[in-house]
């Protein structure tokens, strides 16, 4: 019995094989085909052999031109994704250059403008500090001959008043005539002025006629006394527009706000210290004193005497 059945299972086996192997092995040989084509074919003959191989299935063909056709579209989209990147590194491309160009190009034309900018600044500032003066025919010509050094004497406008005294330049006013009997009241003002447009350091060498026209004239001016610390008798002294007492106290003076006084009759050193501001009259003197072009001095009183106003 053993061995009948052991035949029957061998020849349902055999059948079995029979029946099935052939079945089996179709669709390997079908699938080998497909991967051994797969690296070497583009993907429309793909397309053409997986038809003809499986016409006879309707749901296979449908899947296989299901699949190839969005290959296709995917392809062409990712084309048109390509193409428009570099279209749009292109005009990035194209517009960083046309930046670049035009800041090229702007780059001078702002430095031109800077420079052409800059070149009219020093005779703006000259204008503004020495503002022009309109000359009346009937002007004075008081002080135009006058020879200071190296420095050109500017004509101004300068008028006599109906009472006596002078207008010049429509802002200083001096009163009397310039002599030692009746001299001239000059303010600080009108001597501080010359600092406008005298400053030899910097090449600007025109001194006002305002100021020239007082050369050799005698003047009259009220001011703070400064005198020298270590003389038994004080012979010159320094008149200041500003109190300074020679050393830490006070503003130090400077050539346009200072007067070099050259006494007639020294002071004794016991009154000395009673002078602190005070009236002085002397004949007036412009001599600029440069020292290598740097001003320390600019005006000078001679034959002069001191009160005190104290």
């Amino acid at each position: 019995m053993k061995i009948v059945w052991s035949l029957l299972l061998l020849v349902c086996l055999a059948g079995f094989a029979a029946v099935f192997w052939p079945v089996s092995n179709s669709p390997s040989k079908d699938v080998d085909d497909f991967a051994n084509a797969k690296p070497t074919r583009s993907v429309a003959p793909l397309a053409s052999s997986t038809n003809s191989s499986a016409a006879s299935n309707n749901a296979n063909k449908s899947t296989t031109t299901a699949v190839v056709t969005p290959i296709a579209s995917n392809t062409n989209a990712a084309t048109a994704n390509t193409s428009a990147i570099n279209n749009a590194n292109n005009s990035s491309a194209t517009t960083s250059t046309a930046s670049a160009v035009a800041t090229t190009k702007s780059a001078p034309t702002t430095e031109s403008v800077a420079t052409k900018t800059t070149t009219p600044i020093a005779p703006v500032a000259n204008k503004a500090t020495s503002p022009t003066v309109v000359i009346s025919p009937d002007s004075l010509k008081d002080g135009l001959d006058r020879k200071l050094g190296t420095a050109v004497i500017v004509p101004g406008n300068i008028l006599k008043q109906a009472d006596g005294s002078i207008l010049a330049d429509n802002k200083y006013l001096i009163t009397g005539a310039g002599t030692f009997e009746n001299p001239y009241r000059v303010t600080w003002e009108c001597l501080t002025s010359a600092s406008q447009t005298y400053i030899p350091r910097l090449q600007q060498n025109n001194i006002p006629q305002r100021v020239a026209m007082l050369d050799g004239k005698w003047i009259r001016i009220e001011g703070y006394m400064a005198f020298p610390l270590m003389l038994q008798e004080s012979s010159e002294i320094l008149a200041m527009l500003n109190q300074w007492d020679g050393c830490c106290i006070g503003v130090p003076p400077t050539p346009y706000d200072a007067i070099e006084v050259k006494l007639s009759v020294p002071v004794k050193p016991g009154r000395r210290h009673t002078y602190n501001f005070g009236t002085v009259t002397g004949k007036f003197k412009v001599d600029p004193y440069l020292v290598e072009n740097w001003l320390v001095g600019l005006y000078q009183l001679e034959s002069a005497s001191l009160q005190s106003d104290m």
